[in-house]
């Protein structure tokens, strides 16, 4: 079986071929007329040359040889011997046995005598034979004072040759000579005509007028009956060919006629063969182009091969070597340097990405080392106050920091600052920063000197001269005396019934710019539920999308319009009109908060415990109460809003999957909620009767960045109570579900 992979071509190939083919269409459509009326003119130049020819040739034959029959019979009339005439040996002494001689009739004789011979000769070359004269033919000539012309036979349309002789009134001498025209008429049937190369048939046909009475002796079965009236020679009606010619001295017209259906058949016989023949070169170049395609462009299959695998990711494929200079061998170097430079740069890439990603994962420990190093609004054990922060970087780790801590069981210590500059530069700046103050701070007894302590051992070999706004405070939570001391950065806020100020400030300079550095000291007492609101410039200077500036005036606002009950919505207010504000426009620094309220009548915490027996079988309305009031039961015992709006979606979570999986309209489950709340945690038992069923299953991680649309529904909710409790156990004892969820108000 033949294999066909000898002849698969590329597309370059098959466009090749297609466009020398449509170019043939196109050429030869184009010059198809052209080449027609070119092809009939040199046809119809062709034909006129050789019919032509052919024409004179015949009748410079024929008039020859019939000149030459005139001539020996005008000698034999002058003969005065009578009996010599009668004489076969001397008849052929003067005209010999001729083809073109039929018959021979001889009358001589005086004034009253009449005597009359005759000879006839046979084909073949036989002699001449004597016979009576053929009284017929001698009465076709009528010889008037011995002139010579040519008669036609009274019984047929043989041609006579006629002659004779007067002799002084004596005597009288003619003769007649009948001449055969059939070896005349096959010879010009012969002979004048066109033989066709492709077929051998004849083409165009001869004729002979005769016009002593104008009929045709050749050619009446096909020449017009108007072709005796034409001229005698030139093109014929309506296109077409015919050539005459009238012997000299006689009267025979000798013509060639080609009709104009036959040379239109001839002439589309041989424009088709023309058209085959173009067709076949056209074909056969087609084909060499092809080949030569074929050829020349396997190196560029290869090459073709070679790139597909490496536009796979294979970028150890050999590339076929091309040494040739052309643009295919050119082509070739390129893409071997192409691919070179191309694992290069995917091996620099693979080791940037690399380093990038351990940056990256350098930087996300050093934001969870830097966050860890931030104490938690749980932090704050003390009943007689409560906390809440913020710390929002604009890159992975900033400089911005906040802090507060105990120095003695009476006193509290709060800090917030704003190293120059972001990264991680700040951020190890800022690292810096707040292990000296909880160094420092214990052997300091007032602000000014902490900062002043702080400040000398930053400002001590720092030739990058780093430094650090800071504002620290300590707040005596026996009498909420507050003395305070700023480094370069802006009052906080007082938030008192309701009203916004700021507290009055001198500020010294920078810490770490300049060791000696003094730093102005004030004191304001506190009131009950006074609330001290820190910040840093991240919040007054960011700018929205048409460059307009938050501001100190707008934070005033903010805060006093809404005139937050506790330390927990400071936060969630500025934040939420901060991020309404910018909008779309980009977070440029930092943006760091922290709200301390003050509780001084209240005592340290002493353990609670709340009990609801939860029948819900079903009942939405019962269900709706369970988050108010645990709600209510916690913030009696003062735990900060983020644990309570914790505690809250963990429960609402579970309970929604124990009813949803656990109970049935047969199984109603009924539902107990033990609450205990303690010094450092608070716990929630959560005991159902229904069918064995842990409401934690299937609480695994989703993917975060999966688009909402695609996002499968549930799976967040119990992610959530997971990403939220501290401590979740579960087991089934007695025919009910136990569940025991832990949240630590301080972390261990």
């Amino acid at each position: 079986m033949i294999k066909l992979r000898a002849f698969q071509f590329t597309s370059i190939t098959y466009r090749l071929v297609f466009a020398c083919l449509m170019a043939a269409v196109v050429i030869y459509g184009s010059s198809y007329y052209q080449i027609r009326a070119l092809m009939q003119q040199v046809m119809t130049g062709w034909i006129n040359q050789i019919a032509l020819s052919k024409l004179d040739a015949a009748v410079a034959k024929h008039q020859s040889s019939l000149h030459l029959i005139g001539e020996q019979g005008t000698r034999l009339v002058q003969m005065d011997e009578r009996l010599h005439l009668a004489d076969q040996n001397g008849l052929k002494a003067i005209l010999p046995v001729s083809p073109y001689i039929s018959k021979l009739a001889i009358s001589s004789g005086t004034t009253g005598q009449d005597h009359s011979f005759g000879w006839h000769a046979e084909a073949n070359g036989q002699p001449w034979q004597s016979t009576t004269a053929d009284v017929d033919l001698l009465n076709s000539c009528n010889v008037v004072d011995g002139h010579h012309y040519w008669a036609e036979h009274i019984r047929n349309q043989e041609l006579v040759f006629c002659t004779g002789v007067y002799m002084l009134g004596k005597s009288q001498q003619s003769i007649a000579i009948q001449i055969n025209m059939q070896p005349l008429l096959q010879d010009l049937q012969n002979n004048l005509h066109l033989v066709d190369a492709v077929d051998q048939s004849v083409q165009g046909q001869p004729y002979v007028i005769n016009r002593l009475n104008g009929h045709f002796l050749l050619g009446a079965e096909f020449i017009p009956e108007d072709l005796s009236t034409r001229p005698n020679s030139g093109a014929g009606k309506g296109g077409d060919i015919h050539y005459s010619l009238q012997l000299q001295d006689m009267p025979l017209v000798y013509g060639f006629y080609f009709s104009e259906e036959k040379i239109q058949n001839y002439l589309g016989k041989y424009f088709m063969l023309a058209i085959l023949s173009m067709g076949k070169d056209m074909l056969l170049m087609c084909i060499a182009i092809a080949l030569v395609s074929r050829q020349t462009t396997k190196s560029l299959r290869s090459l073709s091969k070679s790139t597909e695998e490496i536009a796979q990711g294979n970028l150890d494929t050999e590339l076929t070597k091309i040494p040739r200079s052309d643009e295919v061998g050119r082509l070739s170097r390129s893409f071997r340097r192409m691919r070179d430079s191309l694992k290069l740069r995917i091996l620099e890439l693979q080791e940037a990405t690399a380093a990038r990603q351990r940056m990256e994962s350098e930087l996300a420990i050093a934001a969870q080392i830097q966050q860890a190093m931030l104490p938690s609004a749980e932090a704050a054990i003390d009943p007689r106050y409560s906390m809440s922060t913020l710390l929002q970087p604009a890159r992975v780790v900033g400089g911005d920091l906040y802090d507060f801590f105990h120095v003695a069981d009476d006193r509290i210590c709060m800090v917030i600052g704003d190293v120059a500059n972001k990264g991680m530069p700040a951020a190890l700046f800022m690292a810096r920063t707040l292990s000296l103050m909880r160094t420092l701070a214990h052997q300091s007894s007032t602000p000014a000197a902490l900062l002043f302590s702080v400040n000398r051992e930053l400002a001590h070999n720092n030739p990058e001269c780093r430094f650090v706004t800071m504002f620290f405070a300590m707040l005596d939570l026996k009498t909420g005396s507050m003395q305070y001391a700023s480094a370069g950065h802006d009052a906080p806020l007082l938030l008192r019934d309701g009203r916004v100020s700021k507290l009055p400030l001198q500020t010294g300079p920078a810490l770490g710019l300049e060791e000696e550095g003094s730093f102005p000291q004030f004191e304001s007492r506190l009131h009950a539920q006074d609330i001290i609101i820190l910040y840093t410039d991240g919040i007054t200077d960011a700018r929205n999308e048409h460059n307009e500036e938050f501001s100190e005036a707008r934070l005033q606002t903010t805060i006093s319009q809404q005139a937050p009950a506790f330390a927990a919505d400071i936060i969630r207010i500025v934040t939420l009109a901060h991020q309404k504000f910018i909008a779309q426009a980009p977070q440029f620094d930092d943006l760091t908060l922290l709200s301390m309220q003050f509780h001084p009548e209240v005592k340290r915490r002493k353990p609670a415990f709340g009990d609801w027996q939860i029948s819900l079988n079903g009942q939405p309305l019962d269900y709706e109460q369970v988050k108010p009031r645990l709600a209510g039961f916690l913030r009696a015992q003062k735990v900060s809003d983020d644990i309570v709006d914790d505690l809250q979606l963990i429960t609402e979570e579970v309970l929604v999957n124990v009813l949803k999986h656990g109970a049935t309209e047969q199984d109603p489950a009924s539902i107990r909620l033990d609450v205990h709340l303690h010094d450092s945690e608070i716990v929630i038992d959560m005991v159902d009767n229904s069918h064995a069923y842990n409401p934690l299953n299937g609480a695994t991680q989703p993917d975060l960045e999966m688009d909402f649309s695609d996002r499968p529904v549930g799976g967040l909710g119990l992610y959530l109570v997971n990403a939220l409790a501290d401590h979740i156990d579960y087991n089934y004892a007695h025919g009910q579900n136990n569940l025991h969820i832990r949240k630590y108000l301080i972390k261990p």
